[in-house]
């Protein structure tokens, strides 16, 4: 069989795949922009909570120290639950911290998403020559690339820093004992601000790639959107078909309809205008066919089969056809006009009965 050349998968997806894959939770994002908006939360958290962590850490060293002459079985609790609940006074903020800019980043980048499918345990996950391919993909391969660069800009910023700060880490000897502490924040927040600068290229980076990728995952074939547009709006055969048999019908109809006329009016060749008055049943003249070119011609042919007598008046088969619709009565302007026709028709036929 030959290959189909619309099977390779070369166009972008649809809308309607792009909502597929959105509510089996099939979205693009990027895990290192959060893990970078993450880090920079902790940080900007762990500076603006430095005082309390300080007298935190300061109050369990004296609970610590005050215990020292005490037996250890009877300092032992009281110390414990001193660095216990130091250690959720200081992790619980940031925790939470993490949990909240998680959430944040996420929504902002797929916005609402509720799904249990990738809860949903998948057994094609285990087999093994799928795991192998996925060591071997080219999102592996991104992967290896950004922990590579990220763990290189990480080295080359720590030696950047320290190589701008050894004038004053030479001079730290003969500095007083604070000058210490004050160079090591220095050198922290230096490499803090440069390593949240890089982890933000790499998670543009990243967040563009993550795009690309998802993109080129959802990518459809021709077949597919041709198949995607039966699914939605019909096979176009079938539509074609129903319109075809829709017509059909309306026109036998409209041919039913002129076999039981009084008259129809032509142009003589362009316009014919059935139309159907029966004293006592309905009110005034009706237009229950009308058509122009072959359907005129047809209208025509049938009136003159069933014996419905024809009569050539342009103006008037010009103005029912363009202001009367079918089975809609006929307006003033034309009562006289019509009322003529009729009546002559009426004599026509009394003329054949005889």
């Amino acid at each position: 069989m030959a290959k189909d050349q619309g099977a390779d998968k070369t166009e972008q997806p649809t809308q309607k795949k792009l909502r597929d894959a959105r509510k089996d939770a099939n979205v693009s994002k990027s895990r290192e922009l959060t893990s970078t908006v993450l880090v920079l939360g902790w940080l900007v958290g762990g500076w603006m909570l430095l005082g309390f962590m300080w007298d935190r850490m300061r109050a369990l060293f004296d609970t610590s120290l005050a215990s020292m002459g005490r037996p250890f079985m009877e300092a032992l609790p009281e110390v414990g639950m001193a660095a216990f609940w130091t250690l959720v006074a200081l992790s619980v903020p940031l925790l939470l911290l993490a949990v909240f800019l998680g959430l944040i980043v996420e929504f902002l980048q797929v916005g609402p998403v509720a799904s249990m499918k990738k809860l949903t345990p998948d057994m094609s996950k285990m087999n093994p020559v799928e795991g192998i391919k996925k060591m071997f993909s080219m999102d592996n391969l991104v992967e290896l690339v950004k922990a590579f660069f990220k763990s290189a800009g990480l080295i080359f910023i720590g030696g950047f820093v320290l190589y701008g700060m050894r004038h004053s880490l030479l001079m730290l000897p003969h500095a007083p004992p604070e000058a210490m502490g004050t160079a090591i924040w220095h050198g922290l927040v230096r490499i803090g601000i440069w390593t949240i600068g890089v982890f933000f290229f790499v998670s543009v980076l990243d967040a563009w790639y993550q795009k690309f990728s998802y993109l080129k995952q959802l990518r459809m074939s021709r077949r597919d959107i041709k198949q995607e547009v039966k699914e939605n709006e019909g096979d176009p055969y079938v539509k074609q078909r129903r319109k075809q048999l829709h017509q059909e019908w309306s026109q036998q109809n409209m041919l039913n309809a002129v076999r039981g006329s009084n008259v129809v009016v032509t142009n003589p060749t362009h316009i014919a205008v059935a139309l159907q008055f029966e004293d006592g049943v309905t009110d005034l003249p009706v237009v229950v066919a009308k058509g122009e070119g072959a359907t005129a011609e047809e209208i025509k042919r049938v009136a003159e089969e069933s014996g419905v007598p024809v009569l050539q008046n342009i103006p008037l088969a010009r103005g029912l056809h363009e202001k009367v619709e079918v089975d809609d009565y006929i307006g003033s302007e034309f009562f006289d006009a019509v009322a003529e026709v009729l009546f002559w028709a009426e004599g026509i036929r009394r003329g054949d009965d005889g």
